[in-house]
Parts: C-alpha cells; structure tokens; sequence
C-alpha cells in the first residue's frame, strides 16, 4: 500500500490547528509535534515509514505553520491541553506522542497532564523544562533563550531578516545538506507571516511559568513507555538524563552523527530506534 496524505483543520477552543495526516497502517495514532523554527514540514522524512505501520499525524503547534494563534498566550502547557481537546474532537484513543525541539515539553506536559490518553512518549534533542533545560543553556551558550524572552525586542530586529535569523540557526543542517535552500524557503512561508515569529518567541517567554508546570507535573512519574534520544552534536545525552528524572524506565540512546535536527539530518537511525519503540509499546 502507498501512503495517502491529507491536510486538515480544525477550532478548538477558538484557536485553529492544522496537521497533516497520512494513513496507511493500523497500529496506534501518532502524534509528531515540531520545533522552533520549524512545523510540520520537520517531518517530512519519517511520516512515510511510519504511516505503513500507524495512522500519523504531523501538528502545527499552535500559532506556529498554518495553526492560528492561541488567546491564552503560547507556552507548553497551554499547547499541550489544546492538542489533548484536538485528540478528543477527532475521536481518537490513546496516541502515541513524540516531540522534538520545543515540541518536546509540550509532548511531555500532554504525557504527564492526560496519561491515560497517551500511550507513549518520545523526547527528542532536548531535556525538559526544570530537569537539565537551564544546565543546557548555560553549558552550549544558548544565548537565543535570553535574546527570545525580552518582549517585542527579537521580533523587531528580525522583521526583514527572517531568512538570516532562520539559517543561523539551521546552520549545521544546510551545510549537510539535510536542509536544504528550498526547505528554508518552506519555513520562511510561514515564518514571515505576520505574528509568526512573536508567537514562536511566546513559547521562550513563557519558560518560567512552564518550567513551574512542568515541576508540578513531575510529581507523578510518567505511567506509559518512553525514549529519549539525544544527538551526539548538540546535547548529548541531555534529553535521555532529563526524561529519566521524570520516568525512571525510559529507554535512552544518543545518535552520534546527528545535529540538533534529527528528523531531517539522520531520519533513518531514529526510526530505526522508535519503530520498535512504537511497537513494543502497541503490544504492552
């Protein structure tokens, strides 16, 4: 069978979300939720191998790609219950949910919130929130966290200068070819529409409010089985050490090769680690 995709569009909760779904196999749902600068198109190289297993669904995180802004603000948690009530109007059951970059925390938070409707969580490339983010950033020099939490200044010094402001930071991707000059050219369609940077930058604002969500989260170690996969040249074993504080099973491994953006820069090692992850977990 060929794998069939689709593009959808829905209100929850007065914010418009929009994914792509593409459906061939029977197992569990799953959800794959985007970074920072990126959307669903981040995907693009994993959703054809896992739809042969799983109906797949690659979300705009709200006010980020082709998904309205949210009125509550943009922060993990906010993000994570909306995508709860998007499951429960599509009629879905449990899910799979793996999240990579911001969408990480927010897979986390919709874990950790809504346990009995997830029945597994990926992490990918980042630690979470409260459990290594802060050790992170000052170990890599992550000097955007700083830069993106001051409101209304990022956005400004980058109106017209999307481009530069989007390839510093895929920097490593395009010199590999992994991301190339017509993919930058996606995500600047979205990311030059109006609002689009502020709302990414929401989500860096919201930090402390979040990272106090997700302590409070924690106190409840995660139910459901998870891995975490770190990248060897960004991070490390980060996102493994923090997704253990909060769920002492999981399953961990770092894929040595990779930069930050592991969906595009090595999509075949990391599906060679969760399409048995889905699995095992389908069958538990």
């Amino acid at each position: 069978m060929s794998e069939t995709r689709e593009h959808g569009e829905a209100t929850i909760e007065g914010v418009r979300l929009h994914w792509v779904r593409a459906a061939v196999g029977p197992g569990t749902p799953v959800v794959l939720l985007h970074g920072w600068p990126q959307t669903w198109y981040a995907w693009r190289k994993v959703i054809p191998e896992l739809a042969r297993h799983h109906e797949v669904f690659a979300v705009d995180l709200p006010g980020l790609g082709d998904s309205g802004p949210s009125p509550r603000g943009h922060g993990v948690r906010i993000a994570a219950d909306l995508l709860d009530a998007w499951r429960a109007e599509l009629g879905l059951g449990r899910v799979h949910v793996v999240g990579h970059d911001l969408g990480g925390p927010i897979g986390y938070a919709w874990a950790a919130a809504h346990p009995a409707h997830v029945r597994s969580f990926t992490l990918l490339a980042v630690p979470l929130h409260g459990f290594g983010l802060s050790e992170l950033i000052a170990r890599a020099g992550l000097w955007h966290f700083g830069l993106f939490s001051v409101p209304g200044l990022a956005e400004e010094l980058a109106a017209g200068r999307e481009r530069i402001l989007l390839e510093h930071f895929y920097g490593h991707a395009l010199e590999t070819g992994a991301i190339r000059p017509a993919d930058v050219d996606t995500y600047l369609r979205s990311y030059t529409r109006p609002g689009r940077l502020a709302n990414g930058f929401g989500y860096y604002r919201n930090v402390p409010a979040d990272t106090a969500a997700l302590a409070e989260l924690a106190r409840t170690p995660l139910p459901m089985p998870t891995l975490a996969v770190g990248c060897g040249r960004a991070g490390g074993p980060a996102p493994v050490h923090s997704l253990s504080q909060v769920a002492p099973a999981t399953r961990g491994a770092v894929i040595d090769d990779s930069g930050h953006y592991l969906p595009e820069e090595r999509p075949g090692p990391l599906l060679s680690l969760l399409r048995p992850f889905l699995s095992e977990a389908d069958a538990s």
